[in-house]
């Protein structure tokens, strides 16, 4: 039967609701302070659908390759479900999973949602983005 497919968002387990993939990007309470953040500071648009010109330098520093030539949309702003609140996504949010995947920050689990925060990547997110994880 499919009673109890729609969980409601209070079951959420915290690790999801801490750090999750969204699709092809971060999703959660992490993403959702990246995503205030880079608001805050103007490295978005306030609408969250481009990248400033100074996001585009401050990610490049933090080690974000964003695609100049993308088919798809540059950045969005996703509502995140279990948040109730805006994550990145587009292009942008993509290259942020991979670039916070590769320097080690998270861990993903091959065919799960659920994302890893490592103790260096907490220490990280705290560091550029002012996220406690």
């Amino acid at each position: 039967s499919m009673r109890g497919a729609q969980a409601p968002v209070t079951r959420t387990p915290l690790a999801m609701r801490q750090a999750r993939t969204c699709y092809d990007h971060l999703a959660g309470e992490i993403a959702v302070g990246v995503y205030a953040f880079m608001q805050r500071e103007g490295w978005i648009a306030d609408d969250g659908s481009a990248v400033t010109e100074l996001g585009k330098r401050s990610l490049e520093k933090v080690g974000v390759t964003l695609d100049p030539r993308t088919r798809r949309k540059p950045c969005s702003a996703c509502l995140d479900w279990s948040e109730r609140r805006f994550h990145l996504g587009g292009d942008a949010g993509a290259a942020l999973l991979i670039a916070f995947e590769q320097q080690g920050w998270l861990r993903r689990t091959p065919g799960y949602r659920e994302v890893t925060v490592t103790e260096e990547g907490k220490t990280a997110f705290f560091r550029v983005f002012g996220v406690k994880g």
